[in-house]
C-alpha cells in the first residue's frame, strides 16, 4: 500500500505542476495560485502525516485527491462553463469529501467526539457546510482580488451552497455509519 501511495503522490505532483505550467501559458494567474495553494496545503497534509502514528483511511485521501483533479480539469477544459451541471455536482462530491477528511482530521486530533448518532451528524454537517461558505468567501475573494468570474451570480452562489449542504449530508450519513476515518499505521 506504501508504494501505491508513492505512485498515487507522484501521479498528483505531476498533475499539479501540468496544470500550474497549463495556467501560467494561459495567462489565467488566479488559477494558477489557486492550484498553487491547493498543492501547498497538500505538501503539509503529507509533511504532517509522515510525523503522526495515525493517518486517515486511504479511500478518504484518494476522495479528495480525485476531487482536486477534476475540479482542475474543469478550470482547465471549461467544463465549468460547458457542462451545466458540473458545478453543482462537483460542489455536492466534493463538499461530501471535504466533510470526510474533515471528520478524519477531527478525529487523529481529538478522537471520537459523542457517542450520539444524532450529535456525530449535526457537529459533522455542521462542519461540511461552514466549510462550504468558506470556499464561497475563498470564490469571492479570487474574484475580487483577481477581476476573474468564479460567481456568476447570486444563483450560483446560492446553488453551490445548496449542493455543498447535500454534500456535507451524505458526507455526515457515510462518517456517522463508518465511523472511523484513522487508522494506526504500519
Amino acid at each position: 500500500m506504501k508504494k501505491f501511495f508513492k505512485f498515487l503522490y507522484l501521479i498528483f505532483t505531476i498533475s499539479m505542476l501540468s496544470f500550474m505550467i497549463i495556467f501560467f501559458s494561459k495567462k489565467q494567474y488566479h488559477f494558477l495560485f489557486y492550484t498553487s495553494i491547493l498543492y501547498f496545503l497538500y505538501l503539509c497534509y503529507i509533511y504532517w502525516e509522515s510525523k503522526k502514528k495515525y493517518a486517515i483511511k486511504s479511500y478518504v485521501k484518494i476522495l479528495i485527491l480525485v476531487t482536486i483533479i477534476i475540479d482542475l480539469l474543469g478550470f482547465a477544459l471549461h467544463w465549468y462553463d460547458k457542462v451545466y451541471w458540473f458545478d453543482e455536482a462537483l460542489h455536492m462530491f466534493g463538499s461530501f469529501c471535504i466533510t470526510l477528511f474533515s471528520y478524519a482530521l477531527i478525529q487523529l486530533f481529538w478522537g471520537d467526539f459523542s457517542s450520539s448518532r444524532t450529535l456525530t451528524f449535526i457537529c459533522i454537517a455542521s462542519l461540511g457546510i461552514t466549510i462550504g461558505v468558506l470556499y464561497e468567501i475563498g470564490e469571492f475573494l479570487l474574484d475580487f482580488i483577481f477581476d476573474s468570474s468564479h460567481q456568476d451570480g447570486l444563483i450560483d452562489t446560492n446553488l453551490d451552497l445548496i449542493f455543498d449542504v447535500f454534500g456535507a449530508i451524505l458526507g455526515s450519513l457515510w462518517g456517522v455509519y463508518r465511523k472511523r476515518m484513522v487508522t494506526l499505521k504500519r
